[in-house]
């Protein structure tokens, strides 16, 4: 919320949005997937967007039983864009997701599968490195709520803009 009242007074339509997609990683839990998203550009700092993650299944075997871990997750994040250097940016970042965990335990003598269904508020920072419309860019997000949670995410954006040139 507090990167949305900093940038209250940058907000004049840039005219841009972008695609993302990358690896992701719960670093809590072991388990990876893939990051897809689409941002809009409300001016060259601000950009909020959804994203989607989907983690595949991972399976744990234990001596008793074997439990299969998997999981979707649906955010609307806000990025507030800093320069560091030319090209490479920083942003912090903040929002909410919406997470729909699922895990299949089978044991020897019964099978058990569990649906967690929970909402957070997401906290965490990136990097970027701009490169024309391509934009590499690395990222850590902590998670509040039902289950906190760290991810690792890397991938990259595709811009597009129409309207307006961007600044050089």
């Amino acid at each position: 919320m507090l990167t949305l009242v900093l940038a209250g007074s940058e907000i004049n339509a840039q005219n841009a949005i972008s695609f993302d997609v990358a690896g992701i990683r719960n670093t809590r839990k072991d388990v990876s997937g893939l990051n897809v998203s689409a941002f809009y550009h409300f001016s060259e700092k601000l950009v909020g967007g959804i994203e989607m993650n989907r983690f595949f299944p991972v399976v744990k075997k234990t001596d008793a039983e074997e439990i299969k871990l998997s999981a979707w997750d649906f955010d609307l994040n806000f990025h507030y864009i800093l320069p560091v250097k030319k090209n490479w940016k920083w942003y912090p970042l903040t929002g909410i997701s919406h997470t729909s965990e699922n895990e299949y335990v089978v044991g020897a003598m019964w099978n058990e599968y569990t649906i967690q269904k929970f909402w957070s508020f997401n906290t965490g920072a990136g990097m970027l490195w701009e490169l024309g419309s391509f934009v590499p860019h690395i990222e850590y997000s902590f998670t509040w709520g039902h289950l906190n949670q760290q991810f690792l995410l890397a991938g990259i954006s595709w811009e597009l803009s129409w309207g307006k040139k961007k600044k050089e």
